[in-house]
């Protein structure tokens, strides 16, 4: 047998990477993943990314209204997978915590993506930060459902989760009153949730009047509404006093 030099350079290469791969292992799988994505002839391109800013700046709750209309229609004729979501508890420690993340997903039957959204929810010592930050946050991740590669991700921080919310309310107001049977419209909790609802309301009944209630903020939430839809809103002294002053109640 002749050993060439061809030879003695694969053996030398194999016991390189023997010793590498026992001696110095992250360096090892380093390489090897340097090799073989440099091997491959074609990769996903990265993910799209639309800031806070650029979702909160350009979509509205009329934006969301025919989708989560269309979607609970598909939901309807059982054309939508939605799987129960995942839980991931944060318990307080020196490092981490408290906190909560949900994790949720769907996939519309015969639409050429799917989406997966993280939210992160009661981090309450962010509020004891300086400057303070928002006890939630999250992103949805827009993925191609013929390739399976992320096509975008939205840095929402809630603020398409409370369209998706408002809208809905929409389409049950659409389907489940009339327009002359939903003239006075109550909100009871003057929050984010309710800035959406009155926007929505808006969208499909554009004439109606509003009644608020809240144990706080309710005056100001009335003037911004009454200013932003053109539309009377009146704070009521009560719950109860809104219940009876109103043909719908959000």
């Amino acid at each position: 047998m002749t050993i060439t030099r061809s030879m003695l350079r694969n053996v030398a290469a194999r016991v390189q990477r023997r010793h590498l791969l026992l001696n110095h292992p992250l360096d090892y799988l380093h390489n090897h993943v340097q090799q073989r994505a440099s091997s491959t002839t074609a990769t996903f391109p990265s993910p799209i990314l639309f800031d806070y800013q650029t979702v909160s700046q350009n979509l509205t709750v009329s934006d969301a209204i025919e989708s989560v209309e269309a979607a609970f229609s598909a939901l309807a004729r059982n054309e939508v997978d939605v799987p129960m979501p995942m839980h991931i508890g944060i318990t307080e420690t020196e490092t981490a915590g408290p906190g909560d993340c949900h994790i949720k997903g769907g996939y519309v039957e015969g639409t050429p993506t799917f989406t997966v959204k993280l939210a992160c929810v009661s981090f309450y010592n962010n509020l004891k930060l300086e400057p303070p930050l928002p006890a939630g946050s999250g992103i949805f991740i827009v993925v191609n459902a013929l390739t399976g590669a992320p096509l975008a991700v939205f840095q929402e921080n809630r603020f398409m989760t409370d369209l998706r919310t408002g809208a809905a309310g929409a389409v049950a107001l659409k389907y489940c009153s009339t327009p002359e049977h939903s003239q006075t419209i109550g909100f009871i909790g003057c929050g984010a949730i309710a800035r959406n609802m009155a926007r929505a309301a808006a969208a499909v009944r554009p004439s109606f009047q509003g009644v608020a209630f809240a144990h706080d903020g309710a005056e100001e939430f009335a003037l911004d509404m009454s200013n932003e839809l053109g539309v009377e809103f009146v704070v009521a002294g009560s719950a109860e006093d809104l219940c009876s002053q109103s043909d719908v109640i959000f």
